[in-house]
């Protein structure tokens, strides 16, 4: 029996069906190996978005694990949205760029002030 897993060799046969079903493949199957990576990946994959949520959470100092914290992680480092628990809390943040005109007024404040400097 592999408790340890998070998902089953079953569940992922019945998955793989689904989808080459649903993309008119009919019957679908994988080899032992690649069955064994799938497995490994998806519990590779719970086990890195559980620690660093658990990281987010310790972070706000909280003992508690919530889902906001999974939430941000997935969003942020993943880019992985879960219809209807996405929330506009969490929005991407993009690093500021100034315009041309703006670094303009900027080197001119910087001219102006050196030559302030200078009498």
């Amino acid at each position: 029996m592999q408790s340890d897993r998070v998902l089953s060799k079953r569940k992922l046969s019945e998955l793989v069906k689904t989808v080459g079903a649903d993309e008119g493949d009919g019957e679908t199957t994988i080899d032992g190996d690649v069955e064994e990576l799938l497995l490994d990946l998806a519990d590779e994959f719970v086990t890195n978005v559980t620690s660093f949520a658990c990281r987010l959470a310790k972070h706000r100092k909280s003992d508690t694990l919530d889902t906001k914290d999974i939430q941000l992680h997935l969003e942020k480092n993943w880019n992985i949205r879960i219809p209807g628990y996405s929330s506009d809390e969490i929005r991407n943040v993009r690093k500021w760029q100034p315009n041309a005109a703006h670094n303009q007024r900027i080197q001119g404040i910087g001219i102006s002030k050196s030559v302030e400097q200078n009498k």
